[in-house]
């Protein structure tokens, strides 16, 4: 997991994937406040975004997921959200295994998770495997607006 600024990534590139600077720089050769909820390619299934525009939920009503094939970077940009955040864990049980089809799973909630909080202009990014809880409330539920880009774990060399 990664956690940074957009308006400081410039200077911390060098300790980024080359895969995830590629993203990074696309979304920020756009106006993303300005476009529509969607999906948008980058590299067709292998490097993509989507604006996403949800209200968070309780911190207990979601359950941690992670995936294989893709790398998240989930981007805020307006509103609060909260995030579960834990390392993977090949013991950890999953309750529902979607990886062949969608490239999620959800698990029991770890006994080691974190919470995380992102403000506008906050970024994160989830390497395949580690587990996340997205979507979370802060203080009271909001609507929330939010780019999430999908990495396909090759470009990352995984």
């Amino acid at each position: 997991m990664y956690l940074g600024k957009l308006t400081h990534w410039p200077q911390q590139r060098a300790v980024l994937p080359d895969a995830v600077n590629r993203a990074l720089e696309a979304l920020a050769a756009h106006d993303l406040n300005t476009m529509p909820a969607g999906r948008y390619e980058i590299d067709g299934d292998r490097l993509f975004f989507m604006i996403q525009e949800m209200i968070t939920q309780p911190f207990d009503a979601g359950r941690p997921e992670a995936h294989r094939r893709y790398a998240d970077i989930q981007l805020l940009l307006a509103g609060e959200e909260g995030f579960g955040v834990a390392a993977p864990d090949p013991g950890l049980a999953v309750v529902d295994d979607f990886y062949d089809s969608r490239d999620i799973a959800f698990y029991v909630t770890p006994a080691n998770e974190q919470r995380l909080n992102l403000q506008p202009g906050d970024f994160v990014v989830f390497y395949p495997g580690e587990l996340h809880r997205p979507g979370r409330c802060v203080g009271e539920s909001m609507t929330i607006r939010k780019v999430v880009v999908k990495i396909d774990r090759a470009l990352l060399g995984l």
